[in-house]
């Protein structure tokens, strides 16, 4: 297992600067991250509750600073383990250490910038569009064309890991290393392509869209690069997982209570009743949950409860969430490292926080009442309610760019105006720049042809179809419910 075929300074196009090892190609990969456009918008975008006011709960950008700790904190735990086993020189990674641990950092940070406003509930309205009304205009347009079919199934499956790698690549061209994104494809089947059955040996990997049909070629250069097999994973991916995985677990259920959704004492019942159903479970191991290992945890966290004068909730959490990250990392790396030949191929398929022990019935735990008890909440539903309402029409707003001809929309772009659809016009004038820039870039050598074949017309109406969809899952909660406002004017 030699991670020089790994961690690798390479890059779509050649860095402006030559020279540098792997530490400072991923440190020069961290600015270019920080100082992007599409890490600020985090700070407006759901993590679970949209359009917060409330400064104390979590946006996208303060979740994704809370994993990047704890990737961080994971990283360092294999690697010291990997020294003290002397292992760092018989993998090539005593070199490597500080691009290694930054990798995994700037992935955490990275993971969710492809989510749309809105969150979930914003996926669920492109995919809807997409399944509706993208299937019946691209039939009309083009029939049983080869290739059809699986250009509106890769339009009608968005997903926030597909579309952070279009973003960092194709829109915002930070020109990451091949490194660098390949933690971020958390998934590695394409949009295009069927979701395996549960008995195919990469349903895990291959659950969700990893990677768009506009993003293929990249994705096979990050395979062939960096010597991962069709179906694997990069090896630093499953870090970037487990940290997410732990951050959100116990981070969902402290809002709720900053919110008032749960009290301290029902969030403490419900752990306990959580925890105590699962005797009735065949699938779990009943010696794991009479093992108390929760219930000894929020019994700690219950007494520091009841012993603080002032910040009482804060006491409650800050006990779970403490013991909780220490203990899950430590779990995450442990299993990173008892894996470690099945991870480093990308071969493991299943999250590091996966098992039959405590720590994966602590997670489950925690899963089951957000479910219950936060995601299913009134507030909640009627805020995806109206963030659903909100992406489903603006899409709706700007379908008549994509029911223009292969003719008429060429018209339009080219002359930044087209007479006969003053109403397209203005919606393409409405569009960002920096978007039009990448479609234009797409179908620069479509337009030099004087009588484009079905494909070629199929291939620009597909751009085009991308260009809107990057545009309005690139808005942030508040820009989208204005604008959506501002166009149907309702107020």
């Amino acid at each position: 297992m030699n991670y020089n075929k790994k961690l690798k300074s390479t890059r779509c196009r050649p860095s402006s600067i030559e020279g540098r090892c792997f530490n400072e190609e991923m440190e020069s990969d961290r600015g270019r991250a920080i100082n992007s456009a599409a890490v600020r918008r985090l700070q407006q975008k759901t993590q679970v509750f949209p359009l917060e006011t409330n400064a104390a709960v979590r946006s996208r950008l303060t979740h994704s600073l809370e994993v990047q700790q704890v990737g961080r904190y994971i990283s360092k735990i294999i690697l010291k383990q990997f020294s003290e086993n002397d292992l760092l020189e018989k993998f090539n990674l005593a070199e490597n250490i500080d691009g290694f641990v930054s990798a995994i950092e700037v992935a955490c940070l990275l993971h969710d910038i492809g989510n749309p406003a809105f969150g979930h509930f914003g996926e669920e309205a492109i995919n809807l569009w997409g399944s509706k009304t993208l299937t019946k205009l691209f039939k009309e347009k083009f029939g049983d064309e080869h290739e059809c079919e699986k250009l509106v199934k890769d339009l009608a499956n968005f997903e926030g890991n597909a579309q952070a790698i279009r973003l960092l690549h194709n829109l915002q061209s930070l020109n990451l290393t091949y490194t660098q994104l390949a933690c971020l494809l958390k998934y590695t089947r394409g949009a295009y392509e069927d979701k395996p059955n549960k008995t195919d040996q990469f349903s895990y990997r291959k659950k969700k869209p990893g990677f768009y049909y506009s993003e293929k070629e990249l994705f096979e250069d990050i395979q062939k690069e960096l010597s991962i097999n069709d179906g694997c994973r990069f090896p630093l991916t499953y870090i970037m997982e487990a940290a997410d995985d732990i951050s959100y677990c116990i981070a969902d259920l402290d809002d709720a209570i900053d919110k008032g959704i749960l009290t301290v004492d029902q969030l403490h019942s419900e752990i306990t009743k959580t925890w105590n159903n699962f005797k009735e479970n065949p699938d779990v191991n009943n010696e794991v949950v009479e093992g108390c290992y929760l219930l000894n945890i929020a019994k700690k966290a219950y007494k520091n409860y009841l012993n603080e004068s002032h910040n009482k909730d804060h006491a409650y959490i800050l006990t779970l969430r403490t013991t909780l990250v220490n203990d899950l990392s430590k779990y995450a790396a442990k299993r990173f490292i008892d894996n470690h030949e099945q991870v480093f191929h990308g071969e493991l398929d299943e999250s590091l926080l996966d098992g039959s022990d405590e720590f994966n019935l602590a997670t489950e735990t925690f899963r089951k009442i957000a479910i219950n008890n936060v995601f299913n909440n009134r507030e909640v539903e009627n805020l995806e309610l109206k963030g659903f309402a909100v992406i489903s029409g603006l899409l709706n707003i700007y379908t008549p760019l994509i029911e223009l001809t292969y003719d008429e929309f060429k018209s339009l772009v080219n002359k930044n105006a087209l007479k006969s659809h003053p109403i397209e016009t203005r919606l393409y004038h409405k569009l960002s720049s920096k978007h039009k820039g990448r479609y234009k870039d797409d179908v620069k050598e479509s337009f030099t042809h004087k009588s484009p074949s079905n494909n070629i017309k199929m291939m620009e109406l597909y751009s085009r179809t991308r260009l809107l969809i990057d545009y309005v899952s690139g808005m942030t909660d508040q820009f989208a419910l204005e604008e959506f406002q501002n166009l149907t004017a309702i107020k």
